[in-house]
């Protein structure tokens, strides 16, 4: 909108009286929020590869020629949740590279591009799991996602390549005794 019209439609505004000043200013807000429910709407409806941002991803050659477990934690992890209201985590990959691994420049870039997403932060895991096994194929990825407290709940999402339900064969079964500390001790367990 430029500066004349913006001036224009304050003007017009000021000749209502502060009833209709209200309606209008009511209607307005009923469209937004209709048009934001419209947009969450059409968000559930598009397919993951929609949210893929796996262009962001560089690789690199494996040095070795046999596998290793290598483990990245990203402690910030920041997206937009379902309803544009910032939601805030941390993730785990555990990554074992066969031809490629993570440069992880590119995956400091790839996580970032997240920040200004409206996307659940379920789809998101599943977007971020079949982006890195797209790119890299490596023999396993586990993927496990921690959101912090909102309304005080806590939410952790996993994903393996090594379950049989996503395709794997189970041979790693390391995944039988879950633990929500990903792989790393940062809290005791609490007993209720």
């Amino acid at each position: 909108m430029s500066q004349d019209n913006f001036n224009k439609a304050i003007e017009q505004l000021r000749t209502l009286s502060i009833d209709e000043r209200k309606q209008a200013f009511a209607t307005l807000k009923r469209e937004r929020l209709a048009a934001d429910e419209l947009s969450r709407k059409e968000n559930t409806e598009l397919p993951n590869s929609h949210f893929s941002q796996a262009h962001l991803l560089e690789k690199i050659t494996n040095p070795g020629h046999s596998t290793y477990e290598q483990k990245i934690l990203m402690p910030e992890f920041t997206f937009l949740g379902v309803i544009n209201q910032p939601d805030f985590g941390e993730v785990l990959l555990t990554f074992y590279p066969s031809k490629w691994t993570i440069e992880l420049k590119s995956l400091k870039v790839y996580k970032d591009s997240f920040r200004d997403k409206p996307i659940s932060y379920e789809r998101l895991s599943n977007v971020m799991f079949e982006d890195i096994m797209s790119v890299y194929k490596p023999t396993r990825l586990r993927l496990m996602m921690r959101l912090r407290p909102r309304g005080g709940i806590s939410s952790c999402l996993t994903i393996d390549s090594d379950w049989k339900i996503r395709g794997g064969n189970e041979e790693f079964r390391d995944w039988n005794n879950n633990t929500d500390q990903f792989g790393f001790v940062t809290h005791a367990t609490t007993r209720i």
